[in-house]
């Protein structure tokens, strides 16, 4: 990461509320402000920014009479193409009708509707993304078949370790690939692979179920037995002492936010996670950056960095079975997981969200930033996207004196590029799959 700012004025700021607060993580907005422009990748952000690549949608259905179990929403055809994505399933009935919602990437503008029978038999048809919640799917001129794919909707989420410190924009010190699915009545199991620390410092990572109640939680448990945290010394849980001081709370897949929302817990060491065969470093545990250097390059140093496997995990979420939880997880998209990171910093944790969840304060209490730059924490709806190497930013883009705009990274394609995007939250949205220079990234 760049190298850390002295911001004194977090002292000044701390002094000045005394004993009036008793958080320990105050800054001066405004000074911050000026700091975070100074370090920004880009000329200027627009200020209406949420940072969101996709938008939440709610249709309407009717299940045709007949033996049906199942109603799933596709990115493509199940029946033909390889590529596509199940998005959300629901459980359903012959002549059943109501509302069911989905999480759609902006550039997915045909979706498709599959009514599963008890053989497995799917029977399929399309429908514009941008259908209004008043429509009813139409199966009348539908086809059946079985499907040749069993992928979920999967999404990257990109974090940044030095909040609220600016970072270096390559968004790789924690890359996760999320997804869900409803695997029964009562029950949704979230998907998560851990796939590059590039962090220099301890990270913890956690998964809230957005506006789910901790209380309305009957069990977890991941689908092998194990979790990223066995074996884990509880000793190196210090930086997260108000979080994880309870041994058993740092070991439990679940925990109880501060608003009593449901909480799961992946990991109290990304670095840990990342490295749990202990034989690849002779039986140490040495804190290195896995999988965000190109081996073959010429600054691979195993000293600093290794590759890694990725490591996958399924947490199956069983829920109580009382009729408003159960009717909820019909709606139950990728848009009501809020995974997050936490640091230590300033004497005191911090979380790490994606825009629209940055003021969630799940299990820490600290000061949100509140003026627009580029974000912490990035979500791409797409489970292969390429992240930045270290060391290459996503998109640099910024005026120099001649007046020409100077662009370098990863994704700067121009009329597709991550700077346009940050200038302008409603154009450019199809960036991501627009990569310049294969070399930058993972």
């Amino acid at each position: 990461m760049r190298k850390s700012l002295i911001i004194t004025l977090i002292a000044g700021a701390m002094v000045m509320l005394g004993a009036a607060s008793c958080s320990k993580n105050v800054y001066d907005v405004e000074t911050h402000r000026q700091l975070i422009k100074y370090f920004s990748a880009v000329d200027s952000v627009d200020q209406q920014h949420e940072w969101k690549l996709s938008e939440f949608k709610s249709y309407r259905y009717q299940v045709p009479s007949g033996n049906y179990q199942q109603l799933r929403i596709y990115s493509a055809n199940p029946l033909t193409s390889s590529k596509a994505e199940l998005m959300h399933q629901i459980f359903v009935s012959g002549n059943q009708s109501g509302v069911l919602s989905v999480d759609v990437p902006y550039q997915i503008t045909t979706l498709y509707a599959a009514i599963v029978d008890a053989s497995g038999n799917l029977t399929v048809t399309s429908f514009p993304a941008s259908q209004a919640s008043t429509e009813t799917f139409d199966f009348t001129s539908a086809t059946t078949g079985k499907a040749v794919t069993s992928a979920l909707q999967t999404y990257t989420y990109l974090f940044e370790e030095n909040y609220p410190e600016p970072g270096d924009y390559d968004y790789n010190d924690v890359v996760l690939r999320v997804s869900q699915q409803r695997t029964a009545v009562n029950q949704i199991t979230v998907t998560v692979t851990l796939s590059a620390v590039g962090a220099a410092k301890q990270i913890a990572g956690c998964i809230r179920l957005v506006g789910y109640s901790y209380d309305t939680v009957d069990s977890v448990y991941t689908t092998t037995g194990v979790t990223f945290n066995d074996g884990i010394n509880d000793q190196t849980l210090y930086p997260f002492g108000d979080i994880f001081s309870d041994k058993t709370v740092a070991h439990s897949l679940l925990m109880k936010g501060r608003n009593q929302e449901a909480v799961l817990n992946l990991f109290c060491d990304a670095h840990w996670a990342m490295a749990f065969n202990l034989d690849a470093d002779y039986g140490l545990f040495i804190r290195k950056k896995y999988n965000v250097i190109d081996p073959n390059s010429d600054s691979y140093n195993t000293d600093t960095y290794q590759t890694r496997a990725t490591r996958t995990l399924s947490y199956v979420v069983t829920f109580k079975n009382d009729d408003y939880t159960i009717s909820r997880l019909d709606n139950f998209t990728l848009n009501d997981i809020d995974p997050f990171i936490i640091t230590y910093y300033n004497g005191g944790n911090w979380e790490t969200h994606v825009e629209q969840f940055k003021s969630a304060k799940v299990l820490a209490n600290y000061s949100v930033a509140s003026f627009k730059d580029l974000p912490w924490a990035l979500m791409v709806p797409t489970g292969d996207f390429r992240y930045p190497l270290e060391g290459n930013e996503m998109g640099y883009r910024k005026r120099v004196e001649s007046g020409a705009v100077a662009m370098i990274g990863a994704y700067t394609t121009t009329g597709h590029s991550f700077g346009e995007w940050a200038e302008d939250h409603t154009r450019f949205l199809d960036w991501y799959l627009y990569l310049t220079n294969a070399s930058m990234v993972y």
